[in-house]
């Protein structure tokens, strides 16, 4: 897999060999140029890139630096000058209700935006139904030019969204699990990491037997971490039962609920998200189980829900604001003509909080 370069138009540096996909460290960026000349990103955008806007000397002043401090703009800047709208889109076929309360969404749209600002672009966004409507979107945004590709999320089995896409001709980054053959952009975002993190974590505890709840087994990265939570289960001498949910606190709870009382009750909980997580700490203290003491609690994605829970919440930093960015970054990169190109993430971290303790044996 190809490693990203820089996410603003500067000069990276690799903290390790290309086909990690490891996180950068060092970069010279348009920030950067802005910050030392006391001018705007808009007007170092502009003086790079030879659009008019700004002052023969500004100009001068801006590439004098950029070549003192090795910058050079990469193809995803060559690729911004040249777009018809500087726009990238994205339409989210999600309850909005969950996505303004979900961190995952919101940290990654921040990050997306981090990144346009820096580069002088705009988000074009549109929260849909779940019954088909994105893909009307997606291709009546195509048809009027209003955008220079897209970035998606949620891809299901049979994804219409992507061979549409393709139809029409327009670049498109699917923020993924896998990595097919299939011609186009991917950030892919493997859980095996995060999995391996969370049991090892649990196994360390002495922890047997696990309940994992999901979200919709029809996304493809929920089919994937719910074979794994299996396989390295079953490895690590775990049983990992699933329940599918929804991400919504009210599923978290309810599946809570019923795990917490039915027979041969789990020592430790793994939720899909933070706000599931957050349900099951609640819903267990009202059903008197002790977290940590009787249940340990795990969350796939960490936010600020799990730091102020009580007790906080171990969970796992997905760095979804640098994937935020990657994702924006890659998309301009295949609009300049880079096709095809699949970026892994930047790993996660394991956050562990006072939710785990040693296994407890439970007396059913």
């Amino acid at each position: 897999m190809t490693t990203p370069g820089s996410l603003d138009g500067g000069e990276t540096v690799s903290d390790g060999p290309a086909s990690t996909g490891v996180r950068r460290t060092q970069r010279v960026t348009i920030s950067d140029l802005a910050r030392r000349l006391d001018i705007s990103k808009a007007s170092v955008s502009y003086a790079l890139n030879g659009r008019s806007g700004v002052s023969e000397e500004t100009r001068q002043r801006v590439l004098q630096l950029a070549e003192e401090l090795g910058f050079h703009p990469n193809s995803a800047a060559v690729a911004l000058s040249a777009s018809r709208t500087r726009t990238i889109g994205i339409v989210i076929a999600r309850d909005p209700a969950l996505i303004s309360t979900e961190a995952f969404y919101m940290r990654t749209l921040v990050g997306i935006e981090q990144y346009l600002n820096e580069v002088d672009s705009s988000l074009l966004l549109r929260l849909t139904g779940e019954h088909g409507e994105d893909l009307d979107v997606l291709r009546r945004w195509s048809r009027q030019g209003r955008v220079d590709g897209f970035i998606l999320f949620d891809e299901h089995n049979d994804d219409p969204r992507i061979p549409a896409l393709k139809e029409l001709g327009v670049p498109c980054v699917v923020v993924s699990s896998n990595a097919p053959d299939d011609g186009v952009g991917r950030l892919i975002s493997s859980p095996e990491q995060t999995v391996t993190m969370l049991l090892d974590h649990l196994a360390e505890l002495g922890h047997q037997e696990v309940a994992h709840v999901s979200g919709p087994f029809t996304f493809v990265h929920e089919q994937l971490r719910v074979q794994l939570f299996a396989e390295r289960g079953r490895q690590r001498g775990i049983r990992v039962t699933h329940h599918e949910g929804s991400y919504r606190y009210e599923d978290g709870a309810e599946m809570t609920r019923k795990v917490l009382s039915g027979k041969n009750r789990p020592t430790a909980l793994v939720l899909g998200n933070d706000l599931m997580a957050v349900a099951a700490v609640r819903v267990a203290a009202e059903l008197g189980t002790v977290v940590p003491d009787e249940l340990t609690i795990v969350a796939w994605d960490d936010s600020p829900l799990c730091e102020l829970a009580n007790p906080g919440i171990t969970a796992v930093d997905q760095q979804t604001m640098e994937r935020g960015r990657m994702a924006a970054d890659l998309l301009f990169r295949i609009a300049a003509g880079e096709a095809g190109l699949h970026w892994e993430t930047p790993p996660g971290i394991l956050r562990v909080r006072d939710s785990s303790a040693a296994a407890h044996r439970s007396t059913g």
